[in-house]
């Protein structure tokens, strides 16, 4: 076996591949990734998740936040792969990097990072949301990761308590 400039063994390409693709729970392109909406207009959606009735899930992420690239792999990636509350929620991340810029629920344009500080108080990433139509928060927000073995759990137990606000039963 030759060795790659990092000291690594180098596998045959076949092999290399499916130990990194497939033995971390992850997908890649060749085998459809599920991609995560990002959201940039909160007016729209919000008149998209009250047309169609549905809870908004969103996770404030930083582009430099591990954490925030944990749940995408491990939970969100997943969770959209296997359809899980397809027709209930809206599920995506607003990004609050410098420079980022969302349209917020009345149409106003703002800083993405302001928005979500003022309007939410979010300072830490990742947070996850569950809101109304009209923004409003529907059940306990959840901030970080405290134990990935149960966040799917935690997660879907917040989503039907979000949806019982909304008037929306839950599978």
């Amino acid at each position: 076996m030759k060795e790659d400039p990092d000291g690594s063994k180098k596998l045959p390409r076949t092999r290399k591949w499916h130990d990194k693709c497939c033995t971390t729970g992850c997908y890649n392109g060749a085998m459809n990734e599920p991609a995560i909406p990002r959201f940039h207009d909160l007016a729209r959606l919000g008149e998209r998740a009250r047309h169609e009735g549905r809870l908004i899930v969103m996770m404030v992420a930083r582009s430099d936040c591990p954490y925030c690239r944990l749940l995408e792999r491990e939970v969100f990636r997943p969770m959209i792969k296997g359809r899980d509350f397809a027709d209930q929620i809206l599920l995506g991340e607003l990004f609050i990097d410098p420079g980022e810029t969302l349209v917020d629920f009345q149409g106003r344009r703002k800083a993405a990072e302001k928005f979500a500080k003022e309007r939410y108080g979010v300072t830490l990433t990742p947070t996850v949301l569950f809101l109304g139509p009209d923004g409003r928060e529907l059940a306990k927000r959840m901030v970080g990761v405290n134990t990935l073995e149960m966040y799917f759990y935690y997660l879907s137990e917040t989503i039907r308590q979000a949806l019982a606000r909304l008037g929306r039963a839950a599978p």
